[in-house]
Parts: C-alpha cells; structure tokens; sequence
C-alpha cells in the first residue's frame, strides 16, 4: 500500500507525463555512446572562481559540444572549503528571484546560515530557457547523455581550479539530476575529496525502465529497457572507486530514484535515509541543508584542526 509520500511522487509524474504528451524523453533517437565513456572524455575550461557573476562555459566531449555555466555565488578565501552544486532536473539555478524554487536558492540563497564555504553553482546544458526547451533537447538520448557529461567536465574543471586556489577540501554535491552528475564525477575522475550525493545512485537507467519516471519515456525506449541500462547505468565504475569519499542521501519512499534499486551502489558506506519521498524531500529544505552542512562542517572542523 503507498503512503502519501508515493501518492505525490507518482501522481506527479502521470500529470507530467499528460503535459508532455507525445515530447517525452528519447522520442527521436535512441543512438549513442556509453554515459561513463562520454564523460570520461569531457573537458571544460573555467576562469578565476573568486569573482562573483554567471560565466557560460563550452565543454567539449566526444559526441559535441555543450553550452553550461556556473556562478561563483560565494568566496571567502582560500582557507575555506569549496562546494560545487549541481541543481536537479529542470531548474534554473541563478533564478534568485522572489517567486523561483529551485533548490541552489533555497538551500544556498535564501538562509540566513553562515556557509563556511566557497559556494559555486553549476548550470547544466539546456537549462537556461524552458522547461518544454528542456524536454524537446531530451528527445534525443545523446542530448541527455551530453548534457551529463558536459556537467561532468565542469564539475571536474571547477573542482581542478578551487584545488589550485585553495589547500583546503573542495566537495560536489547535487540533488537528483545534479546528484547523478556528481556520482558520475565519482565514477570517472574522483578528484573532489568529499561528494554528497541528494537522491541519486549509479543505476541511472533504471530510473527510466523501472520507475515510475518510465511514463516520462518515449514508448521507443520502453520496448528497449536492456539498451537504456546499458547506455546509462554506471554501477561497476562506481563501486569500484574505494576512496571513503561519499555521503549520500536517498529518500526511503522516493518512486522516481528508487531506495531499493539505488542503495546497493552505497554498498559499505554511511548511507543517511530521509523518510519520505521524491517531491516532498526535494521540499524538505532544512533537511538537506543540514545533511550537505554536515559534511560541510567536518571539512571545517579538519581546516580548523590543521590551523
């Protein structure tokens, strides 16, 4: 029997689902290369991290090139950890405006917390206009895949240049779509000392086979659940990165990124469980807030105690 947690999360989805009609996810193409070889080859290039203001990034990859951007939202100093979030599916992260929701304001932004960090955000390709711009660009499992890895290579590019400018950890950390890339880093570069997974795994293909988030897919990848799986999953690669590096947290009764599925690739690490679902623990700000701070605050406790 599902619980009202379930209830919105699937609810949520079948009424998109209506919306969206005949633009859903890999309607038109099914072509491409693996998820983890893409990203592997991404490169991105990034400039001073200490200067406030949104910065639009072309970040090469073996199937194109992809416009994202970032937005070093706080510095203060290189004595400070550096957190680099990725936004979920969707957003619009540098969106501050009185009326936006996306999460990077209202964990980040919309406090009156001290963050004792370096904060940079990231914007992933084909979020900077609609969400139905957003959808149609999804058509095309490349596009999807691109966008990923393009993200990837950013995080990696940021991550590179605050371990230039700073002695101090720097930390990834994202929520659903961003929670995937920051694995996805995991998997294929774990350069950041401390990852903070939000609603994510390392079973990406699964979400989209299995999941209630399949009524989002094209009936074209539906009748092709073992290709989908192949392209997306990246389980392997990241289990077997053995550095004690990742904090994740998934929601127990989340129907889009399943407990159940998902939790095996934490397999031996601290694993925190919030107990409700995919829409009402995204809604869940001082949870998560506190989770990422957490973390935060341990990187700074280590600075302290080296200090």
């Amino acid at each position: 029997m599902t619980n009202i947690h379930e209830r919105i999360d699937i609810g949520t989805i079948q009424v998109s689902a209506l919306l969206l009609r005949d633009a859903k996810f890999f309607t038109r193409s099914l072509d491409s290369r693996a998820l983890i070889e893409v990203a592997r080859e991404a490169e991105a290039r990034v400039a001073d991290l200490s200067s406030a203001g949104e910065r639009t990034v072309t970040v090469d990859t073996p199937i194109g090139s992809f416009e994202a951007a970032y937005m070093p939202w706080q510095w203060r100093g290189p004595d400070y950890p550096t957190l680099i979030y990725h936004h979920g599916c969707g957003e619009r992260p540098f969106d501050f405006g009185r009326f936006s929701s996306n999460s990077f304001r209202r964990l980040f932004v919309a406090t009156d917390e001290v963050i004792p960090a370096n904060v940079v955000a990231v914007r992933a390709p084909f979020h900077d206009g609609s969400n139905m711009d957003y959808v149609r660009a999804m058509g095309d499992l490349e596009n999807f895949i691109g966008m990923l890895a393009a993200s990837v290579g950013l995080i990696d590019a940021i991550a590179t240049r605050a371990s230039d400018r700073t002695s101090s950890p720097v930390l990834a950390s994202g929520i659903s779509l961003g929670g995937w890339a920051v694995n996805l880093h995991r998997a294929c570069f774990d350069t950041v000392d401390r990852y903070v997974p939000i609603f994510a795994g390392a079973a990406l293909g699964e979400m989209f086979v299995s999941s209630v988030y399949r009524k989002m897919t094209a009936g074209l990848a539906q009748r092709r659940p073992d290709h989908l799986r192949e392209v997306l999953d990246f389980e392997e690669e990241f289990r077997a990165v053995k550095a004690d590096n990742c904090a994740p947290l998934l929601a127990r009764y989340d129907r889009i990124i399943e407990y159940d599925r998902q939790r095996s690739a934490y397999a031996g690490m601290s694993l925190s469980v919030l107990e409700k679902g995919h829409v009402t623990g995204s809604l869940a700000t001082e949870r998560l807030r506190e989770h990422v701070f957490r973390v935060l605050l341990a990187c700074d406790s280590d600075r302290n105690g080296r200090g």
